[in-house]
């Protein structure tokens, strides 16, 4: 399988650098202990790749992946050839600005299901854009290997292993798993009273 990604937002690397610089200074709470041992030289970005949502109601009402909204441009964050980030960039009124730095099993379950990926018989000998989708509502990311005619999906950390476990789906066998999850999330989302709920 060979990945393909979309044309990339010019100053997107020049935008992320001091954003990571200041991450690798700060080494905060919460940042998981390969970021924080990282050092700057030795840091390295994977090619852009776009990050796509589907709304409950889309999945409550059977829409499909044609439905996605476009979301933030997502870049895998390397030390020494080690995943430990997924960055983010926004398009803000024409030009990108630094959007968020997620420390968490995302980056690295990204890399598993790209791995995944090459080792599935429907995918051997294939070219497929690289995007990644969610369904936050439901607590869904997935690897989305978007190709001519075929559509592959692979659930990734942190989406709940109840909702869906990590393997390589058709877009119709992944949107049919989570419908029942989405109408219930829906239900509850309608039932609200409080306004609370989504907030």
């Amino acid at each position: 399988m060979q990945l393909t990604y979309p044309k990339a937002p010019s100053n997107g690397v020049q935008t992320l650098r001091p954003a990571l610089q200041a991450a690798l200074q700060t080494q905060g709470f919460g940042i998981n202990r390969q970021f924080a041992n990282a050092t700057a030289n030795k840091i390295s970005l994977s090619e852009a790749y776009r990050g796509y949502s589907l709304s409950l109601e889309d999945v409550s009402q059977g829409k499909g992946l044609k439905d996605a909204k476009l979301g933030d441009w997502h870049y895998l964050v390397f030390s020494d050839g080690v995943t430990i980030a997924d960055a983010q960039l926004a398009d803000v009124r024409g030009h990108v600005e630094f959007s968020s730095l997620n420390h968490g099993a995302m980056a690295a379950a990204t890399v598993g299901a790209l791995k995944l990926a090459e080792q599935s018989p429907q995918l051997q000998g294939k070219t497929a854009e690289l995007r990644v989708l969610f369904v936050s509502a439901i607590h869904l990311v997935a690897i989305w290997l978007h190709a001519d005619g075929e559509d592959v999906l692979i659930p990734i950390e942190p989406t709940p292993k109840e909702l869906a476990v990590t393997q390589v789906y058709s877009e119709a066998a992944l949107l049919a798993l989570l419908k029942p999850a989405a109408n219930q999330a829906k239900q509850r989302f309608d039932a609200d009273t409080s306004g609370l709920l989504g907030s």
